[in-house]
């Protein structure tokens, strides 16, 4: 059997003698093959899933659960706590027959909780189940993380799969403990985000219709939405397209080949949808002006029949012709092309 504190040995020794359930499961692949996950989840009071990594000062019910098993037969997590009150503790035992617990510590800022199986091998527990259910007060802002600190020494912090493989037998933090009964597989997250980690954002890039790129009405295929000059989508032939972005993401910018590139802004904290980014196209000879160059460009791709160059094709009407060069003599200038700012939100 592992160490056990002494506070608790005897009422452990009694539970793992007992047998009031004759059930056993076990991983299919046998001791070793799981991947086990303590996870703490955070209602606040007004039942609501509240974020770990940043809690404001308050009360809360915190469930440390367990994922990764099928089924349990000993389970201890150990921890120092500093800058919170741990009010009440209960386990998985209140309500399910099939565990007793061993001993509950929560005091002098140590908190250790003992749990043991009551069946011939193991209970069975759903994914995700709360072992453990602390009520809690967190008396400044701060990360969960660093208030509740998981001791790893693996005689403090385990959990078992099975007695049949042996009391000791056990999944632990310390990779520095793997041996032939230590399974050093076993995770834990204090202060899990919950919060969405990407956001989404759909639009369609155009034609700009004047040089500020005030608004446009064709799509146009090809074009690469980019962030951080990294490519992330590509417009589709009707110039739509769809990104998904990291959440805080402020920028975007569209590049390609003929277009003058254009950064458009955003707030990075929820979806945006149906957003319209002209852009001027006809800048062939890519050096940020439309000026003769492209005009002699242009005139080689007019009437070229079904060999029409797209980015040529002003009005997205599938021909280059007299129509396209009376919309693309306004964007010949001497100045650069200066677009006016843009907001997708």
């Amino acid at each position: 059997m592992k160490k056990i504190t002494k506070l608790f040995i005897t009422a452990l020794s009694f539970i793992l003698i007992i047998s009031l359930m004759p059930f056993s499961v076990l991983a299919e692949d046998g001791m070793g093959s799981e991947s086990p996950v303590i996870r703490a989840v955070f209602r606040n009071e007004d039942g609501e899933t509240a974020e770990g990594d940043f809690l404001t000062a308050g009360n809360y019910t915190v469930d440390l659960t367990l994922s990764g098993m099928a089924a349990v037969s000993a389970f201890e997590i150990t921890a120092d706590y500093i800058g919170i009150d741990i009010n009440s503790v209960s386990t998985i035992a209140d309500n399910n027959d099939g565990f007793k617990c061993g001993g509950i510590k929560n005091e002098d800022n140590s908190f250790v909780v003992i749990l043991a199986s009551t069946g011939e091998n193991n209970t069975p527990i759903s994914d995700g189940e709360a072992m453990v259910t602390m009520q809690v007060t967190v008396n400044a802002d701060g990360d969960f993380a660093d208030f509740f600190v998981v001791n790893e020494d693996p005689e403090l912090t385990f959990v078992q799969s099975s007695y049949e493989y042996g009391f000791q037998a056990a999944y632990v933090c310390n990779s520095n403990e793997a041996t032939s009964i230590y399974y050093p597989t076993l995770s834990y997250d204090m202060s899990p985000d919950l919060s969405v980690k990407t956001i989404t954002v759909t639009g369609t890039v155009t034609v700009s219709q004047d040089r500020e790129g005030s608004s446009g009405l064709v799509g146009i295929g090809g074009i690469k939405v980019c962030l951080d000059g990294e490519e992330i989508a590509e417009t589709a032939s009707d110039g739509s397209f769809t990104a998904a972005v990291p959440k805080g993401t402020t920028e975007l910018t569209v590049t390609g080949n003929t277009i003058i590139d254009r950064t458009v802004t955003l707030s990075g904290e929820s979806d945006v949808e149906n957003v319209n980014i002209p852009v001027v196209m006809c800048d062939y000879a890519q050096d940020g002006v439309v000026n003769y160059r492209d005009a002699a460009s242009f005139v080689g791709y007019l009437d070229e029949g079904a060999d029409y160059y797209v980015y040529a094709d002003m009005n997205g009407d599938g021909d280059v012709n007299f129509r396209d060069a009376a919309v693309f003599v306004d964007f010949i200038a001497d100045d650069a092309v200066v677009y006016d700012s843009l907001s997708l939100d």
